[in-house]
């Protein structure tokens, strides 16, 4: 059994989720010794795409009537694909219907959550769909004093820091994000690649009057050193079909404060791994509640990093075997 992974665009969405997710992909299936490639011109048994591109479309239809199976991972909706970027409200009914046209040419869909599932559901998909995490590297994600050090060295830390990874979009909650900080003295770091040339009007609005303690980092080499140099991992976005960024700090050992999102249900656990919110108001309530109490924290931390272990990229890959096998007995 041989797999091709492939990611159009890859590169240009290295710093993206769907970018993490291609490469906790291979190497979940390194740790279960499944053999794959990402050159097309290779001989394998499993197109396993990633994203909706004019050649993945294409590929999907030319593979299946060469009679290769083919599986298209969901990493994506309308629903998110809405309060991102500019003009993305108008488009999103267009690009629902062409997400949906291009799932349907799948033997299989796979999406990151039960809540995705439904979605894709409700949108028309018909092809069979199965959810499976993404997954997170727990070998690259361990927290390092030395990292921490370091990070809160280079920013001149002090102090509770409250931290969120996420590309600058409104729907990922950065005007919530603003509001908090502008209610503290302490830093409030955002770390996430902006598009200038892209971005809404109210994320330049709200990028002009920040305020003065939230530090704004538009990329990083290496993320972990933010999730080690901070304190707690504040996720306030609105939309998410799992949260990648959520099983990396878990495993890095932060306690978590996010919105009471569907995506969510089944691991992250309100009062035992996270601390889960349905307003801003009760955000707001709820990072007080966190900053201030240190107990709380070292509570949350410890189930936190409990919860990353199930999402290991070795347990990712042993599923995404039998999902596999099953996709090539089907006949």
């Amino acid at each position: 059994m041989k797999i091709c992974l492939y990611l159009e665009l890859e590169e240009q969405l290295k710093v993206s989720g769907i970018g993490s997710a291609i490469r906790n992909q291979r190497k979940s299936l390194e740790l279960n010794n499944i053999e794959y490639t990402s050159d097309l011109k290779d001989d394998f048994d499993i197109l396993h795409l990633n994203i909706l591109g004019l050649k993945s479309f294409y590929l999907a239809r030319k593979m299946r009537r060469a009679g290769k199976k083919v599986i298209i991972h969901a990493h994506t909706t309308a629903d998110d694909f809405r309060n991102s970027f500019r003009f993305s409200n108008i488009i999103a009914p267009y690009f629902g219907r062409c997400l949906t046209s291009y799932y349907n040419q799948a033997d299989l869909v796979l999406c990151p959550s039960n809540y995705t599932k439904n979605v894709l559901e409700r949108y028309g998909v018909k092809s069979p769909i199965k959810w499976i995490s993404n997954g997170v590297d727990t070998d690259k994600f361990v927290f390092s004093e030395e990292k921490r050090r370091g990070f809160r060295e280079e920013h001149n830390l002090e102090g509770v820091i409250p931290l969120c990874v996420g590309h600058l979009f409104i729907r990922k909650g950065v005007g919530t994000f603003m509001k908090a900080a502008s209610n503290h003295k302490q830093r409030f770091i955002w770390v996430g690649r902006r598009y200038k040339n892209l971005e809404s009007r109210r994320i330049e609005e709200l990028v002009r009057n920040k305020p003065d303690n939230m530090l704004l980092i538009n990329y990083i080499e290496n993320i972990l050193d933010a999730y080690c140099g901070t304190d707690l991992f504040f996720f306030p976005s609105r939309c998410e079909n799992q949260g990648i960024v959520l099983l990396e700090a878990a495993a890095c050992g932060r306690p978590i404060l996010c919105r009471n999102l569907s995506a969510y249900d089944g691991f992250m656990v309100d009062g035992v791994n996270c601390l889960k919110a349905g307003s801003d108001r009760e955000m707001m309530e709820k990072l007080d509640v966190l900053l201030d109490d240190g107990k709380l924290r070292d509570k949350l931390s410890k189930n936190a990093l409990k919860m990353s272990e199930k999402h290991s990229l070795r347990n990712v890959g042993a599923e995404l075997k039998k999902i596999y096998e099953t996709v090539l007995e089907s006949g």
